[in-house]
């Protein structure tokens, strides 16, 4: 797998940067799986649906990493608005001014092959980028159907001057999948961005996420949840570089682990030398489920200047006994008690996804997973 980084990383080693990554099984698996093909795998447009939702605006699909025009829907583009294929890459870009709150839906979908015992290995690409003053908002889904599948993606963001981007990312593929996932994002001067992932599928999935802030007034809000279960290792790590003056950023992430899951969460702000009121917050809390079940989190603070305003805080716990205790008191079950704790701990971020379809499918692939993890473990 690729793991070079085009920014200077002066917190953590790329060996601690993958502490929490399995990367023996990562390279064995993806050294043993046969590369995509376009014609090496059968999606339907109902799988799609099933998988991804389904959105109002255009939709982009990619099958192993290539484009499928049959599944695609781009016949009503907002004016100034640019959604499609270059090369088997996905390309969003909003012209100077351009604003559209529609969102363009980004699909990659991970299908195994018939013939490659080892699974196949996909590259997906992704490349988004917003004009002066502009306003876009851009789904990412990553989903797959049932099979050995390896998925190295990367996503590129340039967000121009006083530009605006709402941005997801749903990663649901199959519970045999591998995905490492790497999204970079530059900010310009005034911009803002607000970044949502979510990530419950892939037995080992990496998400790491490089804010770039090289520009002064710029805003980044990132937010995550993760739910582990079964053995699945899912490892989430977030590096935000404050290089310019009077930037904000505020991160917010929560994990639920259960049965022999791992979940990890290492978190980075830098403040570089020479910049001036920088306001940057960082919140990680984790809902441990099971005495098997692992949740790991390493707030990293790299404070190269006096001029800052900086939190951090991080937990690891288990459902509140005494919450547990009033609902049941109140009559309702403990499994129901139990899944209305886990759904409220989650929901904070799930229910602040701006786009109301999204937000919907969203909630019903969460609260599908946790009423299995209830079902599994009701006391």
């Amino acid at each position: 797998m690729n793991t070079s980084s085009a920014f200077v990383d002066t917190v953590t080693s790329p060996k601690e940067a993958w502490l929490y990554t399995p990367v023996e099984e990562v390279n064995a698996r993806s050294d043993a799986a046969t590369p995509a093909e376009r014609s090496g795998a059968q999606v339907s447009l109902a799988d799609v649906n099933r998988l991804a939702g389904q959105y109002d605006g255009p939709r982009l699909v990619f099958v192993n990493g290539f484009f499928a025009a049959e599944l695609s829907r781009l016949d009503e583009l907002p004016a100034g608005l640019v959604a499609g294929d270059r090369d088997d890459v996905a390309f969003v870009a909003a012209g100077d001014g351009v604003r559209c709150d529609i969102p363009v839906h980004v699909v990659h979908v991970a299908a195994p092959a018939d013939g490659s015992p080892d699974g196949v290995i996909a590259h997906p690409h992704t490349i988004i980028e917003l004009g002066r003053n502009s306003r876009a908002a851009v789904i990412e889904t990553y989903c797959g159907l049932d099979g050995s599948t390896v998925t190295d993606a990367s996503t590129a963001i340039s967000i121009g001057e006083g530009a605006e981007l709402d941005q997801c990312r749903v990663q649901v593929e199959s519970s045999t999948a591998l995905h490492i996932g790497d999204t970079r994002i530059e900010q310009g001067t005034g911009s803002r961005l607000r970044h949502c992932s979510i990530t419950v599928g892939a037995d080992i999935g990496r998400n790491a996420i490089t804010v770039q802030l090289d520009a002064p007034d710029a805003t980044t809000e990132l937010t995550g949840a993760n739910i582990t279960g079964r053995r699945q290792r899912h490892d989430t790590t977030v590096t935000v570089d404050h290089a310019a003056s009077h930037c904000n950023s505020n991160q917010r992430f929560v994990g639920v682990v259960d049965d022999h899951g791992r979940g990890s969460f290492s978190g980075a702000i830098i403040v570089r030398p020479g910049t001036v009121a920088t306001d940057a917050h960082q919140s990680n809390r984790n809902l441990v489920l099971d005495p098997n079940a692992e949740a790991d989190t390493r707030p990293w603070l790299n404070i190269l200047a006096d001029d800052v305003r900086c939190t951090h805080g991080a937990t690891v716990g288990r459902l509140d006994d005494d919450a547990l205790f009033y609902l049941r008191s109140r009559g309702i079950a403990v499994a129901d008690a139990r899944t209305m704790l886990i759904e409220a701990f989650i929901r904070d971020i799930v229910d602040a996804i701006e786009q109301p379809l999204l937000r919907e499918h969203v909630t019903a692939v969460v609260d599908t997973i946790i009423a299995g993890t209830t079902a599994r473990n009701p006391s």
